[in-house]
Order: structure tokens, then C-alpha cells, then sequence
């Protein structure tokens, strides 16, 4: 029996006569819109990243060519025999080169980008200024200046060696009487030194408030003030 006779013997549509790579062979169809948009986010993906994406290694593009150029020229006709179309070996050539494509891209994107540039370093603030608290006083409020500078032992610019005593030479006061309290205060509105001073009298005090520039001979008074008995 011939091969016609057995292809007759089977019936029409049998699976045993579907040739994969024969003139029937159907391919897909760009019109499908599955296909059509599998196509078009393709073109997206590769336009988005094109500018990103290397060249293709030579050795690939090589094989490629290699095998479109044996697809065309296809094996030589049996005699008598019409030459079988090979689609479905074309299509899957050109299925390979679009997968390496996408992997060299996806191989692009996944790469990490340059490291962050490393930020100059910068300077340690400066530690707060500590402003001292100074208080301010009007020029006759005698209890207010002894409750402030009574005992206390801030002598600013007067604790330069020789100014206090010179200072205090300036406003007669004897030699060898030491205040019982100096502090930096703020008289009128001027920056100065207060000293309290004692007069010889229990509870009776002289507040004598001075300019920082107080020296021998220079007296520079901001107020003069007796307190107690």
C-alpha cells in the first residue's frame, strides 16, 4: 500500500498528517491583539532603556546572521519534489534573538547605578556661647544691687592684676579694703562692675558700680550708693 493509500485508509484531519514545518505551517499573526500588544510593550521596554542598553556581544549577533543566512538558503530539493518552506525554524531563530535582547536588557536594569558621590564633610558647630546673667539695675536701687553683688566674686575686666586696686584708688577708697562682693551688672543701661563695699559700720555698705574702663586716676562712676544703718 502506497503512503497515499495509508493518509486515505486514516481519514482527513488526523494528527498524524499535520506537517510542523511544512507549507502549512501557520505563524503568528501581528494583527492578533495579544500578539499586537505583546509587540508594542516590547518596543516600549526596548525604547525606554535603549540609551541604556549595550550593544549586543559581536559573537551573538554572528550566530544570528549564520542562521538566517542557512534558513535561506535551506537544503537542496529531492528531485520531483517542490522545496518545503521552513517557517517555523525562522520564526524560531528570530524568537532567540529577541529573548537575548530582552535579557541583555533586563541584565542592564537590574545592574546597580554609580555610586553616590561622597558628601564633603562639614564643620562641627560651635558650641553654644554661655552668656552670663548679668543683672540690670537702675542707678539708685540700693537693695537691689547688694542682693545682687554680695558675696559674689565676679570682677570682669577689674581682675586684670593692679586694676581693682587702682580703681579703687580712683574713688578714695583706703588702701587694703577689699570689696565683699563684685559682680557684672547692667547700670542705666551701661555695662559695668559693681562692688560692695564695706564702711567700718555693721550692715552699712557702699555700692560703688564702675565702667569696665575703671583705672588709676580714671574713676569712671556709673552710680555711688550707701545701703543699711
Amino acid at each position: 500500500m502506497t503512503d497515499d493509500e495509508h493518509r486515505a485508509a486514516r481519514g482527513p484531519g488526523r494528527p498524524e498528517d499535520a506537517d510542523p514545518d511544512g507549507p502549512d505551517a501557520v505563524l503568528p499573526d501581528p494583527r492578533d491583539p495579544v500578539v499586537a500588544a505583546a509587540l508594542a510593550r516590547t518596543r516600549e521596554d526596548l525604547a525606554a532603556h535603549g540609551a541604556r542598553t549595550p550593544p549586543p556581544p559581536a559573537d551573538l549577533l554572528t550566530g544570528i546572521d549564520r542562521a538566517l543566512a542557512a534558513e535561506r538558503a535551506g537544503p537542496e530539493p529531492l528531485p520531483g519534489r517542490a522545496p518545503r518552506r521552513r517557517p517555523a525554524l525562522v520564526a524560531g531563530a528570530l524568537v532567540a534573538a529577541a529573548a537575548a535582547v530582552v535579557a541583555l536588557v533586563a541584565v542592564v536594569l537590574a545592574a546597580p547605578g554609580p555610586a553616590p558621590a561622597p558628601r564633603a564633610p562639614t564643620a562641627a558647630p560651635a558650641p553654644p556661647v554661655t552668656v552670663p546673667d548679668v543683672p540690670v539695675l537702675a542707678g539708685g536701687d540700693g537693695p537691689a544691687a547688694l542682693r545682687a553683688g554680695l558675696g559674689s566674686t565676679d570682677y570682669g575686666p577689674l581682675a586684670a592684676p593692679g586694676r581693682l586696686a587702682g580703681c579703687l584708688a580712683a574713688h578714695g577708697v583706703p588702701a587694703g579694703v577689699r570689696p565683699v562682693g563684685a559682680r557684672q551688672v547692667v547700670v542705666d543701661g551701661r555695662p559695668g562692675v559693681l562692688l560692695v563695699l564695706p564702711t567700718g559700720t555693721a550692715a552699712r555698705f557702699r555700692l560703688l558700680a564702675v565702667g569696665p574702663d575703671c583705672a588709676t586716676g580714671v574713676p569712671f562712676t556709673l552710680s555711688d550708693t550707701l545701703v543699711g544703718r
